[in-house]
């Protein structure tokens, strides 16, 4: 019996066959098919973001704390809805997009929605298999160019002009093979020369959450990089305390 088990330990340690195109095709038009289906399938809820802000003036790898900022983000009708709560634990009424640091939305939905949406004509190509949470998983790498892309970057709080741009970019995607849910996206914007940013990436992390008493596939974690010139930034994003109230609750934001 003893041959037996090591014959049996040894197959179990070997590493994922590579998919045929034709599976490797067909499990990443599942994964657009539960994309796009996944804002839908949302319900209305509250949750709050804790997000821990670094900088690394000389880009030296030498990082600061900069702040952490309280958030309260509200999903309703398949909108996001950003509200300063604090900074450093003390009450503000400063908006979200003002704080004098970077800041990004979109981590519900939208990223995902934009990436596997047809008109963005995304090109998706096999890369690997990974482990999440201890189950196997697939890997792609992708690219969407400057014709298709809604990648918005902005440097300073003016949303429009010529610290505005909408920016092609490139990333990796880590998908379920059995369900064809999204564990993992990565995105890396391309920025011209000219451009005052010349870094701007984001990776989100999704885990079942319970929203009303229903598990949902959620963010739980999202990495978000800066760099202009020598300086960089980095927040670290937590999502927590999630929980839903119904299309006719009135939303407060009340302490």
């Amino acid at each position: 019996m003893r041959p037996a088990t090591l014959i049996l330990l040894a197959a179990s340690a070997l590493p994922a066959q590579r998919p045929t195109a034709e599976e490797a095709t067909a499990l990443i038009e599942k994964a657009r098919a539960a994309a796009l289906s996944y804002t839908a399938s949302l319900p209305n809820f509250l949750c709050t973001e804790m997000v821990h802000r670094y900088q690394d003036p000389r880009g030296d790898n030498r990082w600061q704390r900069l702040d952490e900022l309280t958030v309260k983000l509200s999903f309703f009708e398949r909108h996001e809805e950003y509200k300063l709560m604090e900074i450093n634990g003390k009450p503000t009424l400063l908006d979200y997009q003002n704080t004098g640091g970077p800041t990004s939305k979109g981590e519900f939905g939208s990223m995902l929605l934009y990436l596997f949406h047809p008109k963005m004509e995304a090109g998706f190509r096999w890369k690997g298999w990974t482990t999440v949470h201890k189950h196997r998983a697939a890997v792609y790498t992708y690219k969407v160019d400057q014709a298709h892309t809604q990648f918005h970057v902005t440097y300073g709080p003016i949303t429009d002009g010529p610290n505005h741009i909408l920016a092609p970019y490139y990333g990796e995607v880590v998908v379920d093979p059995e369900s064809g849910r999204i564990l993992r996206v990565s995105q890396h914007a391309v920025l011209p020369l000219t451009f005052p940013i010349r870094e701007s990436s984001a990776t989100v992390e999704y885990e079942f959450a319970d929203v009303g008493g229903r598990e949902y596939l959620l963010p739980q974690h999202a990495e978000i990089t800066m760099a202009a010139a020598h300086y960089k930034t980095r927040n670290a994003v937590d999502f927590k305390e999630y929980r839903r109230f119904q299309s006719d609750a009135t939303i407060r934001f009340d302490r």
